[in-house]
């Protein structure tokens, strides 16, 4: 039985969310970064050896952020991270890691790309190559799964994140301007919680990297559409560039081959979690 869980990167979105998620039914350790240095390996094996720790939830990240280059540690870092904490644990101590569609390099299009893609092109980022490497890295192992994340949304996102960033133009009655069009896979964050929790207690037999995307993508037109529609205001959307940019879609079939009856929450039900969350907190810019 899971009792004592450990979540690196609490203090992030996807993080945050799942320490609310879980901190009911588990005992949660949510050491934060000036807590303890997950690239430190003395850090590490000195935390383990005080607290007794049942699973792991690896959400601690490096880079990865549109709006500002990787950092040159980032694939170092990244790496890092994850063999210290392989190393101090326990055998029997299963550890989800947070994969992304930059694995499967994001300088092309990626249209509903497979789990078995992954090493078919090299990502040109350190971001994009960690990713390819902890997902490889998975796959060799039968306690670590590897969740491929493409794109997610939620509260606690940063504000320059798409939805946001829609969203707040719209309560500020302000134009909202898109670099380009483009097709994503929007994962409403209350439904990365109830999978990583079902992974938790079913962990996979076979399969040790899976996406983890809604089946249906949806553009970044539609999205700002769909905030208009929920708050009744009709901002105007312009574009910087003409067409579509490159897709970023994975295919969920391994994911509905483990959880057949999973549904997912539709893309407007998620905004209009969203947008109600910035109204009554007030984050939103003024």
């Amino acid at each position: 039985m899971l009792e004592n869980i450990l979540i690196t990167g609490s203090g992030g979105f996807i993080g945050k969310n799942l320490k609310e998620h879980l901190q009911k039914k588990y005992t949660l350790f949510c050491p934060l970064r000036d807590e303890i240095d997950l690239t430190d390996f003395n850090e590490v094996q000195n935390f383990f050896e005080i607290n007794r720790i049942d699973f792991i939830i690896h959400c601690a990240s490096v880079g990865g952020n549109r709006n500002c280059p990787d950092p040159v540690s980032c694939e170092k870092d990244n790496l890092t991270m994850i063999d210290n904490l392989l190393k101090v644990k326990k055998d029997n101590v299963k550890t989800i890691l947070f994969g992304s569609g930059a694995a499967y390099a994001k300088n092309r299009n990626l249209h509903k790309v497979k789990e078995f893609q992954i090493g078919d092109y090299i990502p040109k980022d350190g971001y994009g190559i960690s990713k390819m490497k902890i997902a490889k890295l998975a796959l060799s192992r039968n306690d670590v799964l590897c969740l491929n994340i493409f794109a997610c949304f939620g509260k606690y996102e940063n504000k320059s994140r798409f939805p946001t960033y829609v969203i707040q133009q719209n309560l500020k009655n302000e134009p909202v301007i898109i670099n380009q069009n483009a097709f994503f896979d929007y994962l409403y964050i209350n439904d990365l919680c109830k999978i990583v929790e079902f992974f938790m207690n079913n962990f996979p037999s076979d399969n040790r990297v899976i996406n983890v995307t809604p089946t249906e993508r949806v553009s970044l037109f539609e999205i700002a559409k769909t905030v208009n529609k929920i708050s009744g205001y009709d901002a105007k959307i312009s574009f910087l560039k003409d067409g579509l940019n490159y897709e970023y879609t994975g295919d969920n079939t391994l994911l509905l081959k483990e959880i057949p009856d999973f549904k997912f929450t539709p893309i407007e039900n998620g905004l209009k979690e969203l947008y109600k969350y910035l109204c009554n907190s007030h984050l939103y810019d003024k």
